[in-house]
């Protein structure tokens, strides 16, 4: 059986996703906004938290109840303008699909792979 690489926390709000491997260690972290990202020492980033994120899933017309039903979770970045487009990939147990995107402003490359 796979391990979860995500955690929902409904008392305090807070979704997390990991992609960190067992040989990454997490070096530093940065805050953007609601958003907290973890970096590895090669520079890639290896957690995402977001904080309140029912009220944020909701400015974009979403219902937060699909972060108790989830059955994966995958981080996506894209490059756009002047920093990153983050996506959320959310599968629920009934296969529906939610893509929620928040952006990071950064005046540098990030390492996303």
């Amino acid at each position: 059986m796979m391990e979860k690489n995500y955690f929902y926390d409904e008392f305090s709000d807070r979704f997390m996703i990991s992609c960190k491997k067992s040989d990454e260690k997490v070096v530093g972290s940065v805050r953007v906004l609601n958003v907290t990202l973890d970096f590895a020492s090669n520079g890639k980033i290896v957690n995402v938290e977001i904080r309140n994120i029912s009220e944020y899933l909701f400015s974009l017309g979403l219902n937060a109840g699909v972060l108790n039903d989830l059955k994966n979770a995958q981080l996506m970045f894209k490059q756009y303008r002047d920093g990153y487009v983050l996506y959320f990939i959310l599968t629920t147990a009934q296969g529906n699909i939610e893509r929620i995107p928040f952006n990071v402003p950064m005046k540098q490359n990030l390492v996303t792979a």
